[in-house]
């Protein structure tokens, strides 16, 4: 679910801001121009290079969840970090939609797209507590498919942001 819905979006989304676009593009622009050739260099090494790629599709996460309300329910009693008692069999939700758009959390362009927000102090910085950035959810209940889902979107937006515009 989360790949499919993040790569709708993120192709909206690039297409919607056309600068984005073209740095994918530049990014995947110096491998061979054959489908088979560009492929066969899809490998962990160079996935793992392609941060402006990684950065556009953490940033249609952000606002684009695959899941954008989510509920939990308490089995037992519980304090949350605020200091709110939890009682057993409540029910506690929140809105990762809603939270993506929140400028107390994201900053005053919380409402923008903007890949180049995971580049900090000189460098791509990824590593977001999972409370903040929740695409993924986080704490025990945090996805333990995180990873292949990005591996799919990338080489999917990789092949689709180097053949097509």
């Amino acid at each position: 679910d989360t790949t499919a819905s993040t790569l709708s979006y993120f192709t909206y989304m690039i297409a919607s801001h056309p600068d984005c676009a073209t740095k994918i593009y530049q990014e995947l622009h110096d491998f061979e121009d054959k489908i088979q050739g560009f492929t066969q260099l899809l490998t962990y090494e160079l996935l793992a290079k392609l941060v402006y790629l990684h950065a556009a599709l953490m940033e249609t996460l952000r606002p684009f969840p695959a899941i954008p309300l989510n509920f939990k329910l308490a089995v037992t009693d519980d304090v949350l970090p605020s200091g709110a008692v939890v009682k057993r069999g409540s029910t506690v939700s929140y809105v990762p939609y809603c939270m993506a758009r929140v400028e107390s959390i994201w900053g005053s362009d919380a409402s923008q797209f903007r890949p180049e927000r995971w580049h900090r102090d000189g460098a791509w910085d990824f590593s977001v507590s999972p409370f903040k950035f929740t695409a993924f959810q986080a704490g025990p209940r945090i996805c333990f498919g995180k990873d292949s889902a990005f591996l799919q979107m990338k080489i999917t937006a990789a092949l689709l942001c180097r053949f097509f515009k």
